[in-house]
């Protein structure tokens, strides 16, 4: 069997609204995000050698974040990056571009589960699932009928902080769940067992991690997605709007071999209507 990673960040608050009509552009979110980053164990040595290459000419170190959200706010560009490095926005842009350039270039694959937490609580009201847990079930499910068996995955994932209303830490939630996924499979889809899942889950502070940082990538440039265009992810219409920085790294997303995404490589739940969005190679 041959090794593989799995490397996960996330987008969006993890708790739901008191009323599934009080979701807004501020305050608890819509949409939560879980974004995956599959590879081979020497396609994540590359990667992130390329990385620490690119961190190194641009920053002069290599323990600089990247951060998807901190590149697009304007103060956070500044303080993060601008200020800092003595950078210039032509030379961060030029930065940002061959980061993109990287990502391309690698053999490797974007997985992402959305869940639509006011969809989820119109359709199950107060039977609803923690939105993490949903995510990682559905996120998961994908990755294992991605290898078919054939491979073992190891799991990373960005460090969580803080617990739930009810006191539950989310670090100790998503353990648990990892550990009863791997022994009685998939809670939501009862066919799922999860052979490939190898080991326990592996926290680590984002910061630290080159690779973690790319599933950043997938992670936020979905959740923006849905917050830009989400209401059309299941209507019929011709042409899908994209944001612009989903739109550089879609063609790394899990797909089927007609080049369909929707339920391949981004997973929305719940499902409520199924248009076979794919991706066009112009």
């Amino acid at each position: 069997m041959g090794s593989y990673y799995l490397y996960i960040d996330d987008s969006g608050t993890k708790e739901y609204a008191s009323d599934p009509l009080k979701y807004g552009k501020k305050g608890v979110s819509r949409y939560f995000v879980f974004g995956g980053l599959l590879l081979s164990k020497d396609s994540a040595s590359q990667l992130a050698g390329k990385i620490i290459g690119l961190k190194l000419e641009y920053f002069g170190v290599d323990d600089v974040e990247i951060k998807s959200n901190w590149l697009r706010i304007p103060k956070d560009r500044r303080s993060r990056y601008i200020e800092p490095f003595n950078l210039s926005e032509t030379r961060l842009n030029n930065f940002v571009e061959k980061y993109y350039e990287i990502i391309l270039s690698t053999d490797l694959m974007f997985v992402a589960s959305v869940v639509d937490k006011q969809h989820v609580q119109q359709k199950y009201g107060e039977r609803a699932y923690y939105a993490p847990a949903i995510a990682y079930d559905v996120l998961l499910q994908r990755v294992e009928t991605e290898l078919k068996g054939n491979h073992s995955v190891g799991v990373t994932i960005d460090d969580m902080m803080g617990a739930t209303p009810k006191g539950n830490q989310y670090k100790d939630n998503l353990t648990q769940q990892h550990n009863r996924l791997k022994q009685h499979g998939s809670s939501l889809l009862k066919s799922i067992k999860f052979t490939c899942l190898q080991g326990r889950l592996r926290f680590v502070n984002s910061g630290v991690s080159h690779l973690v940082q790319v599933a950043d990538i997938a992670a936020y440039n979905v959740y923006r997605q849905f917050v830009d265009h989400g209401d059309n992810w299941e209507k019929e219409t011709e042409r899908l709007a994209v944001y612009e920085y989903f739109d550089k790294i879609a063609c790394k997303f899990r797909q089927s071999a007609e080049g369909r995404i929707q339920g391949y490589g981004i997973v929305k739940f719940p499902v409520m209507n199924k248009v076979r969005w794919t991706i066009v190679n112009e």
